[in-house]
């Protein structure tokens, strides 16, 4: 009776009731043995842990059975962390085990299956007293916490010590230098439209080559210049009335804007302008001879003899005539070009902050009969900053400091896992 009012009392303990058959309890008291837990439990890959405090000297047996003879991939008695296994078992259906305890402490009995869907297994844990026959299965976590004394030494600031000055070359901007780089310088003679020639017009490039860039300078701006006179060899010293990119006067911060520009356009005494068109494509150089070249033998030669073959484009000499006959040249206007820019100036000066959009700079003479003489020029400015190096005193200041010895209390904290004190 005694024996049975102790197993009821470990079962209210652990919050798990289950009443045993008759048969496993008497061999059980037999043995003097307690039943701890006795059930059927659902057991799957996640695995089923029971955990019990035992006294040190106990024996627990661990008994079991799957239904249908299914295996088990474990079983096994382990502390309650999980680190120190008492006892294994892999890969049975059955298994009757006594497991001696060498200490006192909490246990974990954990069964694990081989498949999600589980299995049914019938459990009996049974204790074996030692020692210690009154002895309660339930356990909890105790936390103690323990004060400790801890003396610690820090540095306090008092003051600084004397500046130790330390002698140092410290490079400073100085000033911005300029630089004029002249891109292109061209003198040219456009003959007049009436002639048989192909010198009606003139292409020049405008892009800045990357030798011309001074090594390490910042690109500043782009001028050029453009002027035009009546031909013949007195109108040349009056061509030189184009303002000169060497009287440009820049400021050290600049003198435009970053996206602004300047542009002079100069008077147009008599009959003097002459046709200018700014493009992308190298090949409207050539278009624009033919525009302005409605006389070319060429041309006259082949559109009187045409039998209507179709139309061929290019440009025809004096002697085009001899190598193309009976077809019909192509007769070119400015629908053709592919310009951004155009129009009729007799000077010209611009500068801009950025380079021309525009590749090319093509020029043209509208008059039949009068030839035109034109200058044109390029330039573009660059900067670079120049430095200079100076001593200067760096002043270190070292701080001076006395220790100072404090003290403060830490509780210790100590977690101990047992059974419920009566």
């Amino acid at each position: 009776m005694k024996n049975l009012l102790m197993i009821l009392l470990g079962f209210l303990c652990t919050g798990q009731v289950v009443f045993a058959n008759t048969r496993n309890l008497a061999i059980d008291e037999s043995q003097n043995g307690i039943v701890v837990f006795q059930g059927k439990k659902k057991v799957n890959s996640f695995g089923l842990k029971l955990s019990y405090a035992f006294a040190k000297g106990d024996q627990v047996v661990v008994k079991f059975s799957t239904e249908k003879g299914k295996n088990l991939k474990n079983v096994r008695i382990t502390d309650i962390h999980g680190e120190k296994v008492l006892w294994n078992l892999n890969n049975s259906a059955n298994g009757n085990s006594d497991v001696k305890i060498n200490a006192e402490g909490v246990y974990a009995i954990e069964f694990k299956a081989k498949g999600m869907g589980g299995r049914d297994v019938t459990i009996d844990i049974v204790r074996i007293p030692g020692s210690v026959k009154e002895y309660n299965t339930a356990w909890m976590k105790y936390n103690t916490y323990t004060p400790k004394e801890v003396t610690y030494s820090v540095d306090s600031m008092i003051g600084y010590k004397a500046p130790v000055v330390i002698k140092k070359d410290i490079k400073i901007f100085n000033k911005y230098y300029y630089q004029n780089v002249e891109l292109y310088s061209y003198d040219k003679q456009i003959l007049g439209q009436a002639g048989m020639h192909n010198s009606q017009a003139v292409g020049y490039p405008m892009a800045i080559r990357p030798d011309q860039v001074p090594q390490g300078a910042k690109f500043k701006c782009y001028t050029y210049s453009l002027s035009s006179v009546l031909g013949g060899a007195k109108h040349w010293a009056i061509a030189d009335i184009a303002v000169s990119v060497g009287a440009l006067f820049l400021s050290p911060v600049g003198a435009f804007a970053a996206h602004g520009a300047m542009g002079l356009i100069g008077p147009e005494p008599g009959n003097e302008p002459v046709q200018y068109f700014m493009s992308n494509r190298q090949s409207d150089i050539n278009v624009v001879k033919e525009i302005y070249s409605p006389y070319n033998e060429g041309r006259k030669a082949t559109n009187i003899i045409k039998d209507g073959i179709g139309e061929a484009v290019g440009v025809f000499s004096g002697g085009a005539k001899d190598a193309v006959k009976g077809t019909k040249v192509k007769s070119y206007s400015e629908s053709d070009l592919s310009y951004n820019q155009k129009g009729k100036v007799t000077n010209l000066f611009v500068s801009t902050a950025r380079p021309p959009i525009a590749k090319y700079f093509i020029m043209a003479n509208p008059e039949l009969s009068q030839a035109k003489n034109t200058k044109m020029n390029g330039s573009a400015i660059f900067y670079a900053p120049t430095y200079r190096t100076v001593k200067a005193d760096e002043l270190y200041y070292e701080v001076q400091t006395v220790p100072l010895q404090k003290s403060k209390t830490d509780m210790i904290k100590t977690e101990v896992f047992g059974t419920i004190k009566n």
